[in-house]
């Protein structure tokens, strides 16, 4: 029986005239770092919206199953929380924090202590860079303790240093428990933490794979790309 946290099944979705979504089904196992990838316009954010409820009006099925009996939690980094640039990150803690009705300020300290931004928590995020912006945002979304993570694209216009701290950081996330759904353009990064792996291509999920068989056996993640984007080859 397939551990599977969170799952799609035919999912359709259209705007007006056009499919943007064409029975599309995906699979995230417990424990998981799930790479989504596809190409501009390939779907990507609309499913991650769908799976997460920001999109209600669609054909198809998601499940997520209960850890435990328990409710399964999802933090998720889609929409752009608002940052008050003239504020500390605690202050802004402080604002998303009183959206989410949470009282106590250890939540604030546990989240900026995840992302490693204690030591400047009183620093204007003004002053921030792109990558400590991007830490920010992670902690707004881990303020309420959470079992999956979903990010849309957390890498972009980030400096080397920058990816460098993320992808630690989501291995941290990933070790002590969390399962991670993120999408990104960057393959050669993707490669380096994602354990499976789900390709769009024009609205359809042409490959789900581990990523531990695929890898093991030589193959890049560029080039398993190109082969089921270029290659015309289906899911098997």
């Amino acid at each position: 029986m397939n551990n599977y946290i969170l799952t799609a099944e035919k999912i359709k979705m259209r705007y007006g005239k056009n499919t943007i979504l064409n029975d599309v089904s995906i699979h995230v196992g417990q424990g998981d770092i799930y790479g989504l990838i596809g190409k501009n316009g390939s779907g990507k954010t609309t499913l991650l919206r769908i799976l997460t409820g920001l999109i209600q009006d669609f054909d198809g099925k998601v499940s997520i199953a209960k850890i435990n009996t328990n409710e399964t939690r999802i933090a998720v980094v889609i929409n752009d929380p608002s940052l008050f640039l003239n504020m500390s990150a605690f202050e802004n803690m402080k604002e998303q924090a009183y959206l989410l009705d949470l009282h106590d300020d250890f939540q604030i300290q546990e989240a900026l202590k995840t992302v490693g931004l204690t030591d400047i928590k009183n620093k204007p995020v003004k002053n921030f860079s792109l990558g400590m912006i991007q830490r920010l945002k992670l902690a707004m979304a881990l303020l309420k303790k959470s079992d999956i993570l979903i990010l849309d694209e957390p890498m972009n216009g980030l400096d080397p240093n920058g990816i460098v701290d993320l992808r630690e950081l989501l291995l941290h996330l990933n070790k002590n428990g969390m399962t991670i759904l993120i999408s990104s353009h960057i393959l050669s990064e993707l490669e380096q933490v994602v354990t499976r792996l789900g390709i769009l291509h024009d609205g359809k999920m042409v490959k789900e794979v581990s990523t531990h068989d695929t890898f093991g056996n030589g193959t890049s993640l560029e080039k398993l790309y190109m082969e089921y984007t270029r290659g015309g080859r289906t899911n098997d």
